[in-house]
């Protein structure tokens, strides 16, 4: 017998996706292998009527809640968590697609591993038309990868809702507010993990590319003289991390495109 309350809270935040990529993301939850889960969307107030859209299902596991007015990604985010009954929280983004297995490898992981408070999976990037490349990355995160940069791909991870709700959910750094909230879980003592498993497929095209400009980054060099800092990094760690990031932002988009492609392969 199902336990009456979700083990499991999948949360999506919707502003203006793409229709075709929408559907696909959220077909790709409720067609998991595993099916103990509620599905919170917060419709942050776009274009697209997501209400209509997720009726089309019928699917009484997933629950729409509309915001007042368009408010963000971080405080949508925020209002999935409050709406959240499971045990454990799953990230998915509208654009993304969760392969199968994907709930149900994290959940056995969590369940096994009590000491584990977030993981995150590996991924195939994709770019709307095929997949061009993977990330590399799995392991125990430790102080000096959280240093470099966050390799926990934001919309794979799953993580104990009781740790997200002791640090006071996601913290309010635009476009970086997961690399912020995974600094306060590590200065906290919470640990981190990334399995070797890839999870999902993550949409990353020519067009997000576009978007990483320094105009777009003031969030994270915020973020920087913040949360970063907890982490006591030296001031050429402090330094490096600023100036990669202010190079990255000055870069012709196209190139650094190219850039991760070649990296990724």
């Amino acid at each position: 017998m199902k336990s009456q309350t979700p083990l499991v809270s999948v949360i999506m935040a919707e502003y203006n996706t793409n229709i075709d990529l929408l559907k696909e993301s959220i077909e790709s939850i409720l067609n998991q292998s595993y099916d103990n889960f509620e599905f919170i969307i917060i419709d942050d107030c776009g274009e697209n009527n997501v209400e209509k859209i997720v009726n089309k299902y019928n699917d009484s596991r997933i629950k729409v809640y509309k915001n007042p007015e368009n408010k963000g990604l971080v405080y949508s985010l925020n209002v999935a968590l409050s709406k959240s009954k499971g045990k454990y929280i799953a990230r998915m983004d509208t654009d993304d697609y969760s392969y199968k297995n994907r709930l149900k490898l994290e959940v056995e992981y969590l369940e096994e591993h009590s000491n584990i408070d977030l993981i995150g999976g590996r991924a195939d990037f994709y770019d709307g038309d095929k997949i061009w490349g993977e990330s590399k990355f799995s392991g125990i995160i430790t102080k000096k990868i959280m240093l470099s940069s966050s390799p926990i791909i934001h919309p794979s991870v799953m993580f104990k809702k009781s740790t997200m709700d002791k640090i006071g959910g996601y913290l309010n750094y635009k476009r970086c507010e997961d690399y912020a909230t995974w600094i306060e879980f590590f200065v906290n003592g919470y640990k981190m993990e990334v399995i070797p498993e890839k999870l999902i497929r993550y949409h990353l095209s020519i067009n997000d590319y576009k978007k990483r400009t320094i105009k777009t980054r003031k969030g994270f060099f915020l973020m920087l003289k913040e949360e970063y800092k907890k982490l006591k990094p030296t001031k050429f760690q402090y330094f490096k991390i600023y100036i990669k990031s202010y190079i990255a932002g000055l870069m012709p988009w196209r190139l650094m495109y190219i850039y991760h492609k070649r990296k990724a392969r």
